[in-house]
């Protein structure tokens, strides 16, 4: 689609928006899945189509919904952000891991499109954190946290307070010594650094010598920059 204009593309959203309604499953997911793509170049241009979309959240299609709720994220505007997240808490429920993390994704990119929403997004990811998922999920959250915490400086103490309590009841080694680690930088530099010893230190009991080990050299970086 490159070189395409928006009004050139008008004619074909059309018709496509007309088959989001279809009582066709194998329709819906087609046009639904082509205007995923085009609003990765031309989001205004699809934008036309959001309120349809948003009936397809509730397609009994998880793909379809999967693919709506993408395309939504891709084509919103930052008024429509507070909805969208109060809309997605409930979706994310009824979906496997491998939509979950595309979801995660597209949340991630919309913050760093819209960084002054970040508390919504960050209220959102830090939800779906604390919910039943594997490995690769929770990883994707925790990325999609951290690049947030990269991007919208702000954005730092809020996410190391979910971060926190999410290692309070971890079940993955490798994540509990990414988020130490992390802890260990970034702690000292906030503005109340001793709110955060609490957590590191229940690890040093609680964990398994791993997490201990990361636990304790979190704590020593406090030492050192905390005089």
């Amino acid at each position: 689609l490159n070189g395409v204009t928006e009004s050139e593309l008008a004619p074909a959203i059309s018709v496509l928006q007309l088959f989001l309604s279809s009582s066709k499953p194998v329709l819906r997911f087609a046009a639904v899945r082509i205007l995923n793509r085009v609003a990765i170049d031309h989001p205004l241009a699809v934008s036309n189509c959001n309120i349809d979309m948003e009936t397809l959240i509730s397609d009994q299609n998880r793909s379809i919904a999967t693919l709506a709720i993408t395309t939504l994220l891709k084509t919103g505007n930052e008024s429509s952000i507070d909805r969208l997240m109060k809309q997605m808490s409930s979706f994310m429920v009824e979906i496997g891991d491998e939509f979950k993390i595309v979801v995660v994704d597209a949340v991630h990119k919309l913050c760093m499109k819209f960084p002054s929403k970040f508390r919504s997004m960050m209220a959102f990811l830090s939800s779906i954190l604390r919910d039943e998922g594997g490995f690769d999920y929770k990883k994707a959250i925790i990325n999609a946290i951290l690049g947030i915490v990269r991007t919208v400086a702000e954005s730092k103490e809020t996410a190391l307070t979910h971060l926190c309590e999410f290692i309070e009841d971890c079940e993955f080694t490798y994540l509990s010594t990414q988020i130490l680690h992390l802890l260990g930088e970034e702690g000292p530099r906030t503005a109340h650094p001793a709110k955060y010893i609490r957590y590191i230190y229940n690890r040093i009991i609680l964990e398994n010598a791993t997490v201990r080990a990361a636990a304790v050299a979190s704590l020593a970086n406090f030492g050192l920059k905390c005089p």
